[in-house]
């Protein structure tokens, strides 16, 4: 079978050092997309993602580093610092694309399966979940970032009557928003899909760390929580199967956005940031907040995307 390692290490050659491209650097299909990494290395203790020895890009940072809304915030302001989050980091994937593809989760379900196989997290007699967020990175050329967060035991999700889990079942309901985003665009629980859409958006946070970076891209970036959906254009898959759920950021529908992350791409390779995820509770059944996942990517190598050929796939819906 084909494999190759996505992160290059002392013992690995650059292109430019050996003058000899990757096996697949003509485009990887959806198909071969499962052997693309290895088997995850992660705490003994709290399962969570390690970076690698000699790994330039991705990891679970600690989540203690992230402070969130705490039981009374609505009274007294007060914020906690974070325990581990529900979602584990699975792995990322940094991808070429001719263009911005949504709803990738539709080319990457053999990728989440073979994840969740090699993550040592499964548990007997659960069925878990995966939570895709993808940046879709203007160009040309266009990038796509992936990052697969999984819930071993989905019940903690859609079961459990907790703060986290009421939000999480009115978020993740297997509904497609906003409805020109394709099929499935129903209204769950809600009265309208604009309406599930509009709460979407002002649920969905995000909480950037600059660990290190030069100044103009800390300066840039900041560390304030921030409402994606009121910042740039996000689309939400729900899909029937309900074994995933997909978030897109689309970068390009912010000039505010495109700048800050022109930014830290011409700079990447000295960049550590961490991104932390979660759901912002705005009632008191809804609080303390919990991160969903966190990530850490640490010394990104733009030109080291693997350039991912569609070509052969169906059309979105």
């Amino acid at each position: 079978p084909k494999t190759m390692s996505r992160r290059r290490t002392a013992s690995v050659p650059s292109v430019e050092e050996t003058g000899f491209a990757d096996e697949n650097d003509g485009g990887w299909n959806p198909s071969q997309l499962p052997s693309l990494a290895g088997k995850a290395v992660r705490c003994p203790r709290t399962k969570r993602l390690l970076l690698r020895d000699g790994a330039y890009w991705c990891g679970s940072p600690e989540a203690s580093v992230f402070v969130v809304r705490g039981p009374n915030y609505l009274v007294d302001r007060v914020k906690i610092k974070c325990n581990e989050p529900l979602f584990h980091l699975l792995d990322c994937d940094l991808f070429d694309v001719d263009q911005p593809e949504n709803h990738m989760g539709r080319h990457l379900g053999a990728r989440m399966e073979q994840l969740w196989r090699e993550s040592g997290l499964l548990e007997p007699d659960k069925r878990p979940f995966t939570w895709l967020i993808q940046l879709q990175v203007p160009g040309p050329p266009y990038k796509s970032f992936c990052m697969y967060f999984g819930c071993a035991d989905r019940s903690k999700i859609f079961d459990e009557d907790t703060p986290i889990a009421r939000l999480a079942r009115r978020f993740f309901q297997r509904v497609t928003s906003p409805r020109t985003a394709g099929v499935n665009a129903g209204k769950g629980t809600f009265s309208s899909n604009d309406q599930l859409h509009e709460w979407r958006n002002n649920t969905f946070k995000l909480i950037p760390r600059c660990v290190n970076a030069p100044f103009v891209v800390k300066k840039a970036v900041g560390e304030v929580p921030t409402l994606l959906g009121n910042k740039i254009e996000l689309l939400y898959y729900g899909p029937e199967s309900g074994d995933y759920f997909e978030t897109d950021c689309n970068i390009a529908s912010s000039k505010i956005a495109q700048y800050t992350i022109g930014l830290a791409i011409g700079r990447a390779s000295v960049v550590v940031a961490d991104m932390a995820f979660l759901l912002q509770g705005a009632a008191p059944a809804e609080l303390p907040e919990e991160l969903f996942g966190c990530v850490r990517i640490e010394h990104i190598v733009m030109k080291d995307a693997h350039k991912l050929d569609l070509s052969g796939a169906a059309a979105p819906p």
